[in-house]
């Protein structure tokens, strides 16, 4: 009898510890999961902490649209004929309308190959009957990217209102609807002072890459530019460029080698 008791103490004994055990292991497995977790994060921002998000900005800017969803308004752009005689010809804006911090920005655009075509200029908005500005040329139109200065035709944004601008080359005047044309759209909105302040102490470079990324495409595009046509051969620079026009889906200009600048200027 006393050994069929012992026997019985032994088993209770043995059955408490195993229970113990499994108990104990149960508690340990989420903490063991929680110390995973939070040693994953602490890595990543340590990571963070030595490569500073701006430094990686660099590499490439990013444009961020200002306003995401909003009608596709960009025309033009196709690349159709530009292995022929005819040239193509598109406005240098994102899909959707873009905005500048300026209110006298430059407005840029590509041609495909050099022409004598008769090239057009208009700058119109919802609120006026007659184009803003509007400009004729007959003479010789340099391949790669041009532009027009708003502040040399004394021409000024006005906040809120949006424009729409356009670059054509005319191939008959009689008969307008063979005009090769594009289109697009820019709206001033003033830079917030935060951002300004940003700016203020960024590098030139640095600047670029903000201003993308806070959706001044204008500003960026035009700063861009600038830097290029004073360091013609930086490759680096012409990448972001590439990058950039990538980006609003400008894919025939996509190259580095091939998106080089005309630095035509339409006075």
């Amino acid at each position: 009898m006393m050994n069929t008791h012992l026997y019985t103490r032994i088993c209770l004994l043995t059955g408490l510890m195993v229970a113990v055990l499994s108990i104990s292991a149960a508690e340990n497995e989420p903490a063991t999961e929680k110390q995973h977790t939070t040693t994953t994060t602490d890595v990543k921002e340590a990571a963070s902490r030595e490569k500073p998000a701006a430094r990686e900005d660099l590499t490439r800017p990013v444009y961020v649209p200002p306003r995401r969803g909003d009608p596709l308004i960009r025309v033009g752009g196709s690349a159709r004929g530009s292995g022929g005689p005819v040239p193509f010809v598109i406005v240098i804006t994102p899909e959707q309308t873009g905005i500048t911090g300026t209110r006298q920005p430059e407005l840029y655009w590509y041609l495909s190959k050099a022409t004598r075509t008769r090239f057009r200029f208009v700058l119109v908005n919802d609120l006026e009957i007659e184009p803003i500005m509007e400009i004729t040329s007959d003479g010789e139109q340099p391949a790669g990217f041009n532009h027009i200065d708003l502040a040399a035709h004394g021409i000024t944004l006005v906040p809120g209102v949006v424009y729409q601008w356009s670059v054509a080359l005319v191939q008959n005047p009689v008969k307008r609807s063979a005009d090769i044309i594009s289109t697009g759209q820019i709206e001033y909105v003033e830079m917030p002072p935060a951002l300004q302040a940003k700016l203020d102490k960024a590098t030139r470079q640095e600047a670029v890459h903000i201003l993308a990324r806070a959706g001044y495409w204008y500003d960026t595009f035009a700063r861009l530019s600038r830097m290029i046509a004073a360091n013609p051969r930086d490759r680096i620079l012409r990448e972001e460029r590439a990058a950039l026009l990538e980006q609003v889906g400008i894919a025939e200009l996509t190259s580095p080698d091939s998106a080089e600048s005309g630095g035509g200027t339409v006075e």
